[in-house]
């Protein structure tokens, strides 16, 4: 099996510096839906057999925008973006200022945010929904490609699943209409490219 990833495109929260978890339903803004538009000219829908994407506005945009209208596409709750309970919508900066422990080298809420937003989901939730949708991938289409257009804390879940032993610490957040592939064969997951932009 072949699965290719995007992250969606940029919205205002993205652009203001919040954090934009599941509970924030946010709409791509006009420079998004033009790097969407932009990078989708340049990535041939064809090659996939099925299409999924997050039920979030921004998600589902972005893969109408890559898709050209060409694909149905399977919206999958799993694809939710992570859920940062009270955190959502706070700015990232504030909470780094605030609880510095809850905060990696590069900028990013950690596993220990679940301490000061108790309604927060946590990392192996999170893994636990991402092994979920991949091994369901993995029974139903062995053999196929397959596209899915989620979120950036939820893709860089699935390639520490697949990867890093579920260690999302080993990877970035990818841009927005950033791409990663994996490949899936008898077993063995191998990352062909992470954060590969089109446009």
């Amino acid at each position: 099996m072949e699965i290719v990833f995007i992250r969606h495109g940029q919205t205002n929260v993205n652009k203001s510096g919040k954090i934009q978890g599941s509970n924030i339903d946010a709409e791509l803004n006009e420079v998004g839906r033009k790097l969407a538009e932009d990078s989708a000219k340049k990535f041939d829908e064809s090659q996939f057999d099925v299409v999924y994407a997050s039920p979030m506005k921004r998600a589902f945009e972005t893969a109408r925008i890559f898709t050209k209208g060409k694909k149905d596409i399977i919206l999958d709750k799993r694809l939710l973006e992570f859920d940062y309970g009270e955190w959502d919508g706070a700015l990232l900066t504030d909470m780094a200022q605030k609880y510095p422990d809850a905060i990696d080298p590069w900028g990013k809420a950690n596993g220990n945010y679940v301490k000061y937003a108790p309604n927060g989901e946590s990392m192996s939730e999170l893994e636990a929904r991402c092994a979920s949708f991949l091994d369901e991938m993995i029974k139903k289409y062995p053999d196929k490609k397959i596209l899915v257009v989620a979120h950036g804390t939820l893709i860089r879940m699935m390639a520490a699943h697949l990867i890093a032993n579920g260690n999302i610490d080993a990877f970035q957040t990818m841009e927005n209409c950033g791409l990663a592939e994996f490949s899936i064969r008898q077993g063995i997951n191998r990352l062909i490219y992470y954060n590969r932009v089109l446009a």
